[in-house]
Order: structure tokens, then C-alpha cells, then sequence
């Protein structure tokens, strides 16, 4: 097992583990790319990023470990606006390569949140009870998907709430990783 980074030792975490196959650094290519996906409503560029994340996966994680795949959930109205849930995207990339079913229904966001900026204590505040779990999830190991782990607040708040709801356990996939 790979020696745990600085973050991973000064955090308690509610996920087991977080593998990312790119680096999201402010030059970076990846940064640039991801940006441009979801920002600019490059649904085919999304896609692409996507495959490379279902191909690249079992470098990082053992696929058949998981029950599930949960994408991180949009408010209603960010959504809306965007036109499509990143994450959710990605899931279904990874579902299809790896026959893993999207619970995209499992997790809700119950409340807006601002875009997240900031350190690790402010975005923990951002997402404070921002989500809910929707139905019984007992003994389910769970993958929580996203673009982009940058402190990891997000993905401990929907941890969190996965596991109060009788997940065994939860780890986290991501496209990027801040560095």
C-alpha cells in the first residue's frame, strides 16, 4: 500500500480510500481540460475525460471491491444551469466499464452551496449538511465519483452521510487531485 500523503495524515477521513489517475495542477493540462468540460459545456470533452477515468481505474482501486458507484450530486439548480452533473457522467463511464451499478438516486444535495474556494475549514463549512441520503444503504460498499478532489470536504460530507445510512464502506474516485 502506497505511503499516505501529509492531507491523508492530518484529516480524519469518513472514506477508506481516494485514487485519482491526473494531476490538477494551475498550468496543467488537466485543470485546463476539466475547466473547459464543465464550465464551457463540453459534454463530448466530458466524455472523453470519462473513459479515461473507467479505463485507468483498476490502476488505482480494485474494481470488484465495490457494490456501487455514487456520483457526487449538483443542487437542482447548479444543474440545471450546467446542463449536466459532471460526476454523474463519470459514473456512468465507469458503470459501463466495470459493471458496477450508479446509484445516481442514493445521494442528494438538500441544499446550495457556494462554489467551493478556499481551505479545507471553509469548505467543510460549505458543505455542512448539504447532503442527504435518500434510501437504506446497509452493508454497501460505495464508490463516490467526482471530477476533482481538491481538500476532500466534499467527498468526506457525502461519506459521511452514506455511511450514517449503514454503508459499509465508502471510498472515492476522482478524475483529478489538486496538488
Amino acid at each position: 500500500m502506497a505511503p499516505l500523503c501529509q492531507r491523508c495524515r492530518d484529516t480524519h477521513d469518513y472514506f477508506e480510500v481516494a485514487r485519482a489517475p491526473l494531476r490538477y495542477r494551475n498550468d496543467g493540462v488537466a485543470r485546463a481540460a476539466i475547466l473547459l468540460a464543465k464550465h464551457g459545456g463540453r459534454l463530448s470533452l466530458l466524455r472523453h475525460l470519462a473513459r479515461v477515468l473507467a479505463e485507468t481505474a483498476p490502476q488505482y482501486l480494485s474494481m470488484r471491491e465495490w457494490d456501487g458507484l455514487v456520483p457526487v450530486p449538483l443542487h437542482w439548480a447548479r444543474r440545471w444551469r450546467r446542463g449536466f452533473n459532471q460526476a454523474q457522467v463519470l459514473a456512468k463511464a465507469v458503470g459501463r466499464e466495470h459493471g458496477l451499478p450508479v446509484l445516481g438516486w442514493a445521494l442528494r444535495r438538500v441544499r446550495a452551496t457556494p462554489l467551493q474556494h478556499g481551505d479545507f475549514e471553509v469548505r467543510r463549512r460549505n458543505v455542512r449538511n448539504a447532503f442527504a441520503v435518500q434510501r437504506d444503504l446497509t452493508a454497501r460498499r460505495l464508490l463516490l465519483v467526482d471530477d476533482v478532489f481538491t481538500t476532500g470536504a466534499t467527498a468526506n460530507a457525502c461519506a459521511q452521510a452514506l455511511l450514517n445510512a449503514g454503508a459499509a464502506a465508502v471510498g472515492v474516485l476522482t478524475l483529478a487531485r489538486v496538488e
